[in-house]
Formats: C-alpha cells, structure tokens, sequence
C-alpha cells in the first residue's frame, strides 16, 4: 500500500538479560493513523510486549499477544484508543525468560494519512435523547450503510458521548449534541462535553453564549434545518462552520429545497458557505435519506470535521448514482482551481436530470443511458456544483469548486 511503511528492528538478547526491559526507539511523525506492532522470538523463552510514546505509556500486552494495533478509532484490548501522538516511541519489550541467546524480531508498520473518501452521517439521535435505537443498535445499521463515521447529536444531552467513548470499533464515533431550542437546532461536534449546561437557551443572547462557549471548547459549529417548517432558525446566521442543507428526506417539512436557495443566492453574493446533510434519524422508518461522502486525510474525527468545514464533501440519497470524477485539474469540491475545466465523470439513472451551476447560469448535462462524461469549460464562473435531481427531488448535490 501507498500509505504504508514497514521497519523492522532485531535484538539479540541474552539469558544475562533477564529480567530487563528494552526500550527500542522509533519515531512517530504527525502523518500517522495507524501503528501496528508484531514480533517473534525463539520456543522456550518469554518476551513480554508493550508502547509508549514520549513518556505517555500507550499500553502493555505483556506475553499475551504476538500483535497489537493503535489508532483512534481501534485499539487491541491492553492499548490506549486515540489519535497518535507524534514523537521518538518506543517498543517494549520485557526479557521475563531467556533461556538461550534468542533472536527478537520487532515490525512496525505505520500507516500514514492519505486522501480518502469516506462516507456517513452528520445528524442522529439514540435512546439517550428521542431516538428509538441503542448506540450499538445504530453502530449496526452504520455497517449495513457502509458508512464510515457517525455523529452522535442527541438533544441538549452528552451522555451518548460517555457510551462511545468506551467503544473499540473501525467506525469513526464523533462525539457531539443538538443544541435544542424555541429559536432553532444547532450541532456541537467533536468534543464530548461542549457545553458545561444546555440552560439558559431561551434567548439569543443565550443561544450566542452557547456557540461561543461551545467554539471555546473545540466544538465545530453547524446549523440545523435553517427553514424547517417546525423549528427554524431564527437568529442570524453567523458564527457557524456549516449549513445543513438536507435534512432527512428531500421532501421533508424542513423545506431542504427553501435551504438550496438561499445557499445558492449567498454564492452568488460571494459568500462561501459549506453545506452538509445530515438523516436527522430516529426510528426507522419507510424514508430514503441522504449520506454525506466526505474527503479525508484520515479516519480521525479532527480530519473528518475539517474536511466537512472546507466543503470537502458531496451527499446522495440513493447508491444507483455514483460520482466517479468532478475536479478542476486537481481541486475537488470545497477546493480552488486555476484550471479553466472540469472533468465530470457521473452514472445516473437513465430518468435522471443533470445539472451544474455556475455563478450566472445553470447547464443541463445530456446523458447517453446514464453515463456522463464530460470536460467543461468554465472561465466566465467563481464557483460550479452539481445537482442531480429525480422530478424536483435532488439526489446529488455536491459542495461547489472554486476559481482562483
């Protein structure tokens, strides 16, 4: 693999070394996810194993395990679940039976970040708020979604945060709350705790508190279903990462469509707003919702929510569409681009409409039996994005590229 390198390190110990423990060095720079550690030795002695980087003791298999691995989303049993710290780490190995000269072979594998995309959702709630489903009931349906990443956003709540946090899955669990209130819906992501109370909460001064308060903690900030028929937003819409454009299903009585617009008429105003969607779950139920396909450097949770920020994604209702290529030269959506073209590259259904904005016109894109493969010129635009609809239902929408 491109992202993966091997080192391996031999230590020739002793029976005079019993009893010690070998520090073994290696050094663990900024761009790795993933460690994993594996060694072998002679029949008839016993090596123990363990981690730590820096002084932090990452954890201690002891002679249980002949491999361990270490990232934030998974951790072997004995291990430290968490991003990685960077620095000189070390292997441990503890010498407890060497009865003859024995030959230690030690592999460490790192496995560094590199763009990916991954695909989940934004918006749900469990049993800990108003959700009907357990968190490891929702962890379940994630995979048969095959989705990547989950954020828990139960209601002026954070004791979903508490449960995940003990979770040893392959699934990013991105701790997280909506804020809930009579002036409108607001997501704190990233932090376990971004509010110390969700009270006060009934005014806009009280709610403008909250964001900062939440903000200060590290919280990445997106606003809810901003023309929900029920509940709104209702304050200005300022002090926040994202919108969520697409809630739930498209036809929904939050009014995505009323969110598309106003979204489309600030780009064109020149303000760069990152959308996102979110299926706003609770019970399952006869809906098609939408996926958000996010473009990562990794799997942990800091390089999911930056790439949301940044517009770094697409969302779809429906896996029949499949978005191979929309780039300008190298830059894909949420990205800029001095490239005059864009490389579009879609399969749709065959009833499907195609359709690229630009900042002064929008284009129907023909299709030859769903296939559309293109290259657009695009000189006289800031910005481009696609919309692929269904009647009046969007199925695809992507956040825009941008000019330079």
């Amino acid at each position: 693999m491109d992202n993966m390198t091997t080192e391996r390190i031999e230590y020739l110990a002793h029976p005079y070394e019993q009893k010690r423990l070998l520090t073994l060095p290696f050094e663990l720079t900024p761009d790795v996810e993933r460690l994993e550690i594996s060694y072998r030795f002679a029949d008839g002695n016993a090596v123990d194993l363990g981690l730590k980087v820096g002084e932090e003791l990452l954890g201690w298999s002891g002679g249980a395990r002949r491999q361990i691995v270490v990232s934030e989303t998974f951790a072997t049993p004995g291990y430290r679940r968490g991003a990685l710290p960077h620095g000189r780490g070390y292997v441990l190995l503890g010498l407890h039976k060497i009865t003859t000269v024995c030959h230690i072979h030690v592999e460490i594998v790192r496995y560094h970040k590199t763009e990916r995309w991954l695909r989940g959702d934004t918006h749900l709630h469990s049993e800990h708020s108003d959700g009907k489903l357990s968190i490891s009931e929702l962890i379940a349906r994630a995979r048969t979604h095959n989705h990547d990443f989950l954020c828990f956003t139960d209601h002026n709540t954070v004791t979903q945060n508490r449960e995940i946090d003990g979770i040893n899955t392959a699934l990013s669990l991105i701790p997280g709350m909506e804020l809930t209130t009579q002036l409108g819906h607001v997501n704190f992501v990233g932090v376990a705790e971004p509010v110390f109370s969700f009270l006060p909460c009934a005014t806009e001064v009280d709610i403008t508190l909250k964001i900062a308060e939440a903000r200060s903690n590290g919280a990445w900030i997106g606003i809810n279903h901003p023309f929900c028929q029920h509940c709104p937003w209702l304050l200005p819409f300022i002090n926040y990462d994202w919108l969520e454009l697409w809630n739930g299903p498209w036809e929904a009585t939050t009014h995505n469509e009323a969110t598309f617009q106003y979204w489309l008429q600030k780009l064109r105003e020149g303000q760069n707003i990152a959308v996102t969607s979110g299926s706003d779950f609770h019970k399952e139920k006869q809906f098609t919702l939408p996926t958000l396909n996010v473009r990562s450097r990794s799997h942990e949770r800091d390089d999911i929510l930056r790439a949301i920020a940044n517009g770094q994604s697409y969302m779809q209702s429906h896996d029949d569409i499949q978005l191979r290529q929309f780039t300008a030269g190298e830059a894909g959506p949420g990205e800029a681009s001095a490239s005059l073209t864009l490389h579009l590259d879609l399969n749709v259904p065959t009833h499907h409409q195609v359709l690229l904005y630009t900042q002064h016109q929008v284009y129907e894109l023909p299709h030859r039996g769903g296939v559309v493969k293109q290259d657009i010129r695009w000189a006289d635009s800031r910005f481009a994005f696609l919309r692929v609809n269904d009647g009046h239902s969007a199925q695809l929408i992507t956040n825009p590229i941008f000019r330079e």
